[in-house]
């Protein structure tokens, strides 16, 4: 009992109140999303309460252009009458503001505890992604333990996520946490206990049909650790990789979901190229979030509630001024995260964080899951941790 005591102590006690309110957001990360939104809700009033608000905005250089962003999304969005998209600026807002208060008030102890927090919720949403896909067998007649994965979304797991494709992208980010852990890892027991936590997130990955969430693993797994200098353990990654693409390709049958890509690729493409009609008539400004639903009809398009791309929808959503906004105050993010390379801060953090843009660009080649308030905090969190090393705050930006 004195070593439980010590340890809930340890991990538990000595943060300020600001701290624990971050804290209590993560967790709702890995509750249903309205959890989270209302958690941010929350956070953005207290700030406003607590006269928090105008300093954290403004202890950011460049934070205001998050909320001048979103003012010019909802006018767009409400000039061309997306009712849609208006509410995901809103909410895009509260987002914003949550990740300003947190690069506020990070440090090395508080990020550490939302990593572990995030791993150890991941197996409760892998124990709900079990009883979830227990419940579709259960309804189609399958046999539990064939682990059939069907097409529909509606008959594929996404645990808390709402959609079995944010919940692939939420599991690439976890298991990259895993890994990130299993580098500062001093005892073996630690290691095995971030390795069982990635096997359960793969496996859940591979109950939920999401294709296109295996892909950034070919590059970020290795990477992680060659970035670290753990060459030999990269090496024998991408062996095991090779392997394990050419066991696939060799018995396509085994894969979910694998025996009909390239029907979907060629789905893709349609939803490609309306989209890219969409962004030659309001390239400027776009239409606001969620464009691609107003215009498909009227395109002859395929009906998506996106474009399935991480490189047309933001262009077809906030045009080029707004993506040369987002740019404008996230240049100098990147050259935190580049510092901590340069500066040989934490290289382990660098590697992370440099994972984790790619998976959402390799990721995003397919699907448009990173624009999600879940995985969309969980992906600022990470971006933004950087943050924490910064001796000056008139240097940082959100």
């Amino acid at each position: 009992m004195e070593s439980i005591k010590a340890f809930c102590e340890r991990k538990l006690l000595g943060y300020s109140v600001d701290q624990y309110i971050i804290m209590f957001v993560v967790f709702t990360i890995f509750l249903p999303h309205y959890f989270s939104l209302a958690a941010m809700v929350g956070v953005a009033i207290y700030l406003i309460y607590t006269k928090q608000l105008k300093k954290i905005i403004f202890n950011t250089p460049r934070g205001h252009w998050a909320l001048i962003f979103g003012a010019l999304s909802m006018a767009v969005s409400l000039y061309y009458q997306n009712y849609r998209g208006f509410m995901q600026c809103v909410g895009i807002v509260f987002v914003a503001i949550f990740i300003l208060y947190y690069r506020n008030y990070v440090d090395e102890r508080l990020f550490t505890f939302i990593v572990d927090t995030c791993c150890l919720l991941s197996l409760c949403c892998f124990v709900w992604g079990l009883l979830e896909y227990a419940q579709i067998v259960d309804r189609l007649g399958y046999p539990f333990d064939e682990f059939i994965v069907e097409d529909s979304p509606a008959n594929r797991i996404n645990s808390t996520f709402y959609n079995a494709n944010y919940y692939g992208m939420m599991i690439q980010f976890l298991v990259l946490m895993c890994l990130y852990k299993i580098l500062h890892a001093k005892t073996i027991h630690r290691v095995v206990f971030y390795v069982v936590t990635i096997l359960c997130n793969l496996f859940v990955l591979y109950l939920s049909g999401c294709r296109a969430g295996w892909l950034s693993f070919l590059v970020t797994i290795p990477l992680i650790f060659y970035i670290n200098k753990r060459k030999k353990t990269s090496l024998f990654l991408v062996l095991m990789i090779v392997l394990v693409v050419v066991i696939v390709l060799l018995n396509p049958e085994i894969f979910p979901r694998f025996d009909n890509i390239i029907r979907y690729f060629f789905n893709r493409t349609k939803i490609w190229f309306t989209a890219i009609k969409g962004i030659c008539e309001t390239p400027l400004f776009g239409r606001g979030p969620s464009a691609y639903y107003m215009i498909y009809e009227s395109l002859n398009g395929r009906k998506a509630f996106h474009s399935h791309s991480v490189y047309l929808d933001p262009l077809l959503s906030f045009g080029i001024i707004g993506v040369g906004m987002i740019c404008y105050f996230a240049w100098p993010v990147v050259k935190e995260v580049y510092r901590l390379y340069a500066k040989k801060i934490n290289i382990e953090l660098f590697a992370l964080i440099i994972c984790a843009i790619l998976a959402v660009l390799i990721h995003g080649i397919f699907d448009y899951t990173v624009f999600w308030i879940q995985t969309g905090t969980v992906f600022l969190l990470i971006l933004n941790s950087a943050s924490m090393y910064k001796k000056d705050t008139n240097d940082v930006i959100l």
